[in-house]
């Protein structure tokens, strides 16, 4: 017997939330005339079906007030992910690293990727990598193969060079944003907490006795964490009383050894806050010894670093998990396209004590660095 749909208004008043769905989706495919199974993909956004089929069952949904209950969505998405094949649900990583250096060479990535697989697994999820390079840079091609394949979900992530700005049209997949990868996609994201790591770090300092600390970061790492580092820095910095203010030394690529020792010299730390430079053959140079002349510690420590240096563990496979979790969300909530209103999810660090940067004493302070003469610079 089949049953009428027109003016399900009384119809639907007393039923729970999940038959008011099943009801007004079965309406939607009646009006226009399509199966309802089209409606339901249509309304998840899937690639099958076609964008202007897409857009009359959306419009058609808004106008008969269909809004998906959530709770069922997520049943759903699952089933369909654990089928009768034990087939599971692919997450796209997009990544561009371009040239001949592997990102899985990279502590950053690894950690960051090992966070990404864990999560993906523990949700039934699998992950599959697809290289810009591997469809010839050209991101509408690799869009057409996901699309193809059926692939909504996109993580995007391990890009080097962005000084061009890598596109990727959202429109009709459920995408987030590992880190500052692919910055000119706005989408939601998933970084370490640079601001709160920077002040845990200084914090530390203070509590081991170190009075004069000064942030060491390449300047392109800096731009790269939105300057949160150097702002963080600036902003601890207002707590000191005015003798022991210093000024970061925020270096360019071509920076010389003169001037981080001009710098040095004129700024007198007792401690060291480093990331990515080569602080500890520059002090060597100069006669400075780590740690019986300055302290030192680094804002993210490298599995070389572990063990004995002193500084942050920025939790970065925790990082890569909160991404993959974003991508999640937007599946189950059926999100896709261009976030208007983008949210970040921060990942706060650790700090661990180490060798480099021991607790200072009355009987074990450092002397200023100022008064040790510099040694000449090289050529």
């Amino acid at each position: 017997m089949r049953v009428m749909l027109q003016g399900t208004g009384a119809l639907t008043k007393k039923m729970p939330r999940h038959q008011i769905q099943t009801v007004r989706m079965a309406e939607i495919a009646q009006r226009l005339r399509v199966a309802q199974s089209s409606v339901s993909r249509a309304l998840r956004g899937d690639p099958r079906i076609g964008l202007e089929l897409r857009g009359r069952v959306q419009e058609m949904a808004a106008k008969l007030g269909y809004a998906p209950n959530p709770l069922v969505s997520a049943l759903m998405a699952t089933r369909r992910r654990r089928g009768a094949a034990g087939a599971v649900e692919v997450i796209a990583l997009i990544t561009n690293y371009g040239g001949r250096e592997d990102w899985r060479t990279k502590d950053v990535c690894r950690w960051e990727f090992q966070g990404i697989q864990q999560r993906a697994k523990e949700l039934g999820f699998r992950v599959e990598i697809f290289a810009l390079g591997a469809f010839r840079n050209d991101m509408t091609r690799l869009q057409g193969t996901l699309r193809a394949r059926g692939i909504r979900g996109v993580l995007l992530g391990f890009s080097r060079d962005e000084r061009e700005g890598i596109p990727f049209d959202c429109e009709g997949f459920c995408v987030a944003g590992l880190s500052a990868y692919f910055p000119c996609v706005t989408t939601d994201r998933a970084n370490f907490h640079g601001f709160f790591n920077v002040q845990l770090a200084l914090d530390e300092y203070h509590r081991l006795g170190y009075r004069r600390p000064a942030l060491i970061v390449p300047e392109l790492n800096n731009r790269v964490s939105n300057n949160l580092w150097s702002g963080a820095f600036l902003d601890w910095q207002r707590r000191l009383p005015k003798k022991d203010r210093l000024e970061p030394f925020i270096p360019r690529e071509d920076a010389t050894a003169a001037e981080f020792s001009d710098w040095l010299y004129r700024n007198a730390p007792d401690s060291l806050l480093v990331y990515k430079f080569p602080v500890r053959p520059l002090l060597a140079k100069r006669g400075i010894r780590v740690p019986e002349d300055v302290g030192l510690a680094y804002l993210y420590r490298t599995s070389d670093e572990m063990g004995a240096a002193a500084g942050i563990d920025g939790n970065l496979d925790f990082v890569g998990a909160a991404a993959l979790d974003l991508v999640v969300e937007r599946l189950y909530a059926n999100s896709t396209g261009v976030r208007k209103h983008p949210k970040e999810v921060l990942i706060k660090g650790t700090w661990h004590d180490g060798v480099t940067l021991p607790a200072k004493t009355p009987e074990t302070g450092l002397a200023p660095i100022r008064s040790r003469a510099p040694a000449k610079a090289p050529r």
